[in-house]
């Protein structure tokens, strides 16, 4: 069992369109608020669809790293 923790802000929408580059402006907002009490790094941004994002979207989470799409595919099934 590992013991590793990893801190993240979410934000799930239930759009019958795919998720976009817009969509980040709110969890990168939260991430930059101050903390009542620091955990080491910066949060990873998590993004949760049930219509997939746009391949904008998914290029910036690639090039980026912290920012992580997870559509239903991958909350059902996993990677």
């Amino acid at each position: 069992m590992s013991t590793a923790t990893e801190t993240a802000i979410g934000e799930a929408e239930g759009t019958l369109t795919p998720v976009g580059l817009p969509h980040l402006e709110r969890p990168e907002h939260l991430r930059g608020l101050p903390p009542g009490a620091r955990v080491g790094a910066l949060p990873g941004l998590l993004l949760l669809a049930r219509s997939g994002f746009t391949g904008d979207l998914r290029r910036e989470a690639d090039r980026r790293g912290d920012v992580e799409p997870v559509d239903l595919h991958r909350m059902y099934r996993g990677k």
